[in-house]
């Protein structure tokens, strides 16, 4: 048999919502439910959540693109991060991909949460020359993606409130209409402290509410216990 037959063998046997799936033995709450749903849904090309600390955001967003993938509805992961502290990157040790790991992080335990062994399905980890035997997850920065074609992968913007408004441009507007766009941020917590820029995702956040391609999800429970929960919650002038 083919590998393309093969591939679309898996996709008919793909469910039509994930109600009644293992989900990689996840327990969720509704709002985490009302994202994974969203982003499985075929009419949303894009989904966008303002989702606060330890909610689950990336983890829940990296699961669901797995699937989507392992079921053959896309041809794999593409994680984009903003490196907001790129003017200390340049005095880190290492190359590029050395300097990149740190904005990964999310990405990295996400993958070993759901049973995936990052070096072996994240293209920048693997140094050994093997081929994949999984989804491929290309993690990258916006910085090099002007020109880029995006086409037919689940795109996720991580920490999207850590773009600036021509970063978050320009990103959005590399994907084609064939891929599953994951837009998420927490509008609250913004790292950018560059003069006169400020964060994009608030923009697209609300103009995304004027289109019926987009879903807006919102996720507020932190797992990650009261005091983090606190420590988010103060308001700092």
């Amino acid at each position: 048999m083919s590998a393309k037959k093969a591939k679309q063998e898996v996709f008919c046997d793909a469910p039509k919502d994930l109600k009644r799936h293992l989900f990689y033995g996840l327990e969720l709450d509704e709002k985490q439910k009302d994202l994974r749903d969203a982003i499985w849904n075929k009419e949303n090309i894009g989904v966008m959540v303002n989702a606060k600390a330890g909610t689950g955001k990336t983890l829940l967003s990296v699961a669901t693109a797995f699937l989507m993938c392992q079921y053959g509805f896309y041809d794999g992961i593409v994680y984009i991060f903003s490196p907001t502290q790129e003017s200390v990157q340049g005095f880190l040790p290492g190359k590029l991909e050395d300097k990149n790991f740190f904005y990964c992080s999310p990405l990295f335990q996400a993958l070993e949460v759901i049973g995936e062994i990052p070096e072996r399905v994240v293209k920048q980890l693997n140094v050994t020359g093997q081929k994949y035997e999984n989804v491929v997850v290309d993690a990258i920065s916006h910085t090099f993606l002007r020109g880029t074609n995006l086409d037919k992968k689940v795109v996720i913007i991580d920490e999207a409130q850590n773009f600036t408004s021509e970063e978050l441009k320009k990103t959005l507007t590399r994907i084609k209409d064939n891929c599953k766009v994951i837009v998420i941020g927490h509008s609250l917590q913004c790292d950018i402290k560059r003069k006169n820029e400020k964060s994009g995702f608030s923009y697209y956040l609300d103009s995304a509410k004027e289109v019926d391609f987009i879903q807006i999800c919102e996720l507020v429970k932190n797992y990650r216990g009261k005091f983090s929960q606190w420590a988010d919650d103060v308001e700092l002038s």
